[in-house]
């Protein structure tokens, strides 16, 4: 007589199905070129729940309003000349950019520094675009310096605008993982340094025009104590200064000439928290580079609005930009309703905090993945374009298509694979070739805005 072995199959669909759960807890990845999607097992049985905070915003993501946003941007960009791509404002009265071109206009008169806040992600780092856009605009206003620049970075050695070296410090961002143990509040730029016992920081100019002495140098700090900061000038003179104790950031100057090299230590450092440096000189423009790597933005909203004030009251910005998404952006989402939402906050924080400043917000950059053996634009990138723009729609900024200057569709791919390359191997990041392109394009677009401001005050 046969045994029944019916059991046996039951007990190998258990087994199935219980492999199939531990491997819903394993996380996309990717070998080379092979990608490897999250198993989901109760994908067809699971219900979706709408989120009701984000449904507006996800339903027009979807269709109507991103129709209406495209219309809205073909009229805010009518009658731009062939070769700009042209700022798209969204603020009520058509004055979005006015704070920044009027404050060009009237540099050489009234001598003043004009600063522009450049907050971004890894796609800024290393002043791979804000050098060139820095580079152009201080060829045409004036300027010597690199402006701001952090205590610690890690990317000091691929950086060409200043050579930085630093030892014994530790740094904390409003991405890195928190450490219950310790309070530590954040800058505006959304970092904080801390010193340690024999810490020092080093600075020396580079060769690039502009940028070959430092003449004016500054320090943005918080001291609760008794800090003081030895700097040693040109390696051969070292002079000691007290550092004001306040619990509202503060500002030490040094004022020089020609310098080409500074060291800094700081002395009883215990309740000393430091924001950043900044190297410039006498009046014309200054591009303040605010890059965090993996940060997508959202996380400005939790820094102290008092800080970026305090910071303000020094720094007198009349330009934010904003450059975020690469870092949200996933092959499988099309759905950015949520991100769009966090962002309006983040803007209308800035637009409170900086009343004096023009905000515009520059698109995503186009980005490419391997898709069956060939790189494309990833899908979501257009999609994430268009909610940046219903973002600045909805705060009444300007806006700048980063994508559109790019080219569009597929076109990092042909930057890095073009001769000569303009981008890195990862299909995602621009070399300085490209970052001189780009920037170029977005300094023309500027410039355009200014030449229009000019005709229309000084007939």
């Amino acid at each position: 007589m046969t045994r029944n072995k019916l059991h046996y199959v039951f007990g190998l669909c258990l087994m199935v199905i219980g492999f199939l759960l531990m491997l819903s807890w394993v996380k996309p990845f990717a070998i080379g070129a092979l990608r490897v999607k999250k198993v989901d097992p109760l994908a067809d049985v699971r219900l979706t729940v709408p989120d009701t905070a984000f449904a507006e915003l996800d339903s027009l993501q979807r269709d109507s309003t991103f129709q209406k946003v495209d219309s809205l941007a073909k009229v805010v960009r009518r009658g731009c000349p062939i070769g700009i791509t042209c700022i798209e404002d969204y603020s009520p009265d058509s004055t979005g950019i006015r704070n920044f071109v009027r404050a060009l206009s009237h540099i050489k008169d009234q001598h003043n520094a004009v600063r522009i806040a450049f907050y971004g992600d890894s796609f800024i780092e290393g002043d791979v675009f804000c050098g060139s856009l820095r580079d152009t605009l201080q060829s045409v206003f004036g300027g010597e310096g690199v402006g701001y620049v952090p205590l610690t970075s890690e990317v000091a050695g691929f950086r060409t605008t200043i050579k930085h070296q630093f030892e014994n410090w530790k740094t904390y961002s409003l991405i890195s993982k928190k450490d219950s143990t310790v309070t530590v509040e954040l800058g505006p730029v959304g970092f904080s340094f801390v010193p340690q016992e024999e810490n020092w920081v080093e600075y020396k100019p580079t060769h690039h025009r502009f940028l070959k002495t430092f003449n004016t140098i500054k320090l943005y700090y918080k001291n609760q104590g008794h800090a003081s900061v030895e700097y040693t000038l040109n390696d051969t003179i070292t002079s000691t200064e007290e550092l004001k104790t306040s619990n509202k950031l503060q500002e030490w100057t040094h004022k020089g000439k020609n310098i080409e090299a500074v060291r800094l230590a700081f002395l009883q450092p215990d309740s000393l928290n430091l924001f950043g440096a900044s190297f410039e000189s006498r009046s014309g423009v200054y591009v303040d580079n605010f890059s965090m790597r993996g940060n997508s933005g959202i996380g400005l909203y939790k820094i102290d609005e008092n800080m970026y004030k305090d910071f303000n009251r020094y720094r007198d910005y009349k330009l934010i930009i904003l450059q975020y998404g690469l870092n949200v952006v996933l092959e499988d989402s099309m759905n950015y309703g949520r991100y769009a939402h966090g962002m309006i906050k983040v803007v209308n924080k800035l637009k409170s905090v900086y009343p004096k400043a023009s905000i515009l917000l520059m698109s995503v950059s186009d980005r490419s993945s391997n898709t069956s053996g060939e790189y494309k634009t990833m899908k979501a990138i257009p999609i994430m374009r268009n909610a940046q723009r219903l973002v600045a729609e909805r705060t009444g900024i300007v806006f700048w298509d980063l994508y559109e200057a790019m080219g569009g569709e597929n076109s990092m791919v042909k930057m890095t694979e073009g001769k000569p390359a303009l981008a890195a191997k990862d299909y995602t990041h621009l070399n300085f070739k490209g970052g001189r392109r780009l920037s170029g394009r977005m300094a023309k677009s500027l410039l355009y805005e200014l030449e229009k401001y000019n005709k229309r005050h000084r007939k």
